[in-house]
């Protein structure tokens, strides 16, 4: 417990601390879940080297101690890393559990080994695991999207046992991430008619795949369905997402007028929305506009000066791009 405690604080020095102590007990040699919760306290306090140290100097080692590790470097991104435990656990003789296979799956993904997904998603299928979780089922779709074989995770998806809300929304987001706005409404509509309820979550990648890809007839009208068909609320990273779209095309009096009908128009995320597209479209009149509202809610924003400057240069405008250049090495840093 004192372990958890210390894992969950990221109190390093208290956790070596008390490994220590357990050290100078002796007590490593009689339980195993003592040696696990001392790798999962260093995993926590982001010590992998030590985590890793550690338990390959255990008496003993089970399936949780190399999930434990495996999943900590997946979380931190060393994705390398994790695929070298997940197969010293296999040469241990230890079978992955669920835990391990999602977590080695998001390391495929996110450094593009599709190669060994296949071998993995191989393994889970022979094992009869999809038919049991369907969180694993969604790792495989989102695994296979992050390496762009996003053929595969629709089939993946719809090969599946039963699907849900958040393994519809996986692939959504993979195709927003991509601007398949068209496949997007088509998976969008699929889920529907399997009797599922978007979320927002749902909403705002779908938004993101029509705003990407220009759809924006087909964004304005899912936009206005959201209030009048669904149990929740239109937030402002939806609004954002919207302005945003509606400036890629050089539609800007409909962004202000949106802009203007929100509660406050002190949001951040918005204005900067603003400043992207009148950077596409060199439009310096409202660009000065968006970028005075930044920098009276965050002056320390590094990528709004950038944004501006290239919107003067594009106008041929040098010396207002170098004043916006200077303000950026002295307010930012």
């Amino acid at each position: 417990s004192i372990l958890k405690a210390c894992g969950s604080t990221r109190n390093i020095r208290k956790g070596e601390q008390i490994h220590e102590v357990i050290i100078n007990k002796k007590l490593l040699e009689k339980d195993i879940v003592l040696g696990n919760a001392l790798v999962d306290m260093y995993v926590k306090c982001g010590v992998l080297v030590k985590a890793q140290q550690l338990l390959e100097k255990l008496p003993v080692r089970n399936v949780v101690s190399w999930s434990t590790l495996i999943a900590g470097y997946a979380e931190q991104g060393q994705s390398d890393k994790s695929l070298y435990c997940f197969e010293r656990m296999k040469n241990d003789g230890f079978s992955p559990n669920m835990v391990t296979f999602i977590c080695v799956l998001k390391a495929c993904g996110h450094i593009g080994a599709i190669e060994k997904g296949k071998e993995i998603h191989d393994e889970i299928v022979n094992r009869g695991l999809l038919e049991k979780d369907i969180v694993l089922g969604t790792a495989l779709v989102d695994m296979y999207a992050k390496c762009g074989s996003y053929v595969k995770a629709r089939q993946v998806l719809e090969e599946l046992p039963y699907r849900d809300v958040i393994s519809w929304s996986t692939l959504i987001a993979a195709y927003a991430e991509r601007g398949q706005g068209h496949e997007a409404l088509v998976c969008f509509e699929r889920m529907q008619r399997e009797g599922l309820t978007p979320d927002h979550i749902t909403f705002l990648s779908v938004l993101t795949a029509c705003c990407r890809s220009g759809l924006l007839e087909e964004a304005q009208t899912l936009f206005g369905n959201i209030n009048q068909k669904y149990d929740f609320n239109l937030n402002l990273k939806h609004q954002t997402c919207l302005v945003l779209g509606l400036g890629l095309v050089g539609r800007f009096d409909e962004g202000l007028s949106m802009i203007r009908s929100l509660p406050s128009c002190g949001y951040f995320a918005i204005w900067l929305a603003v400043l992207g597209g009148c950077r596409k479209w060199a439009n310096v009149k409202l660009g000065k506009l968006a970028f005075d509202q930044t920098m009276q809610l965050d002056p320390s924003c590094a990528s709004a000066y950038v944004l501006m400057a290239d919107i003067f240069l594009a106008s041929g405008m040098l010396e207002d791009a170098e004043k916006v250049e200077a303000m950026r090495l002295k307010y930012t840093k």
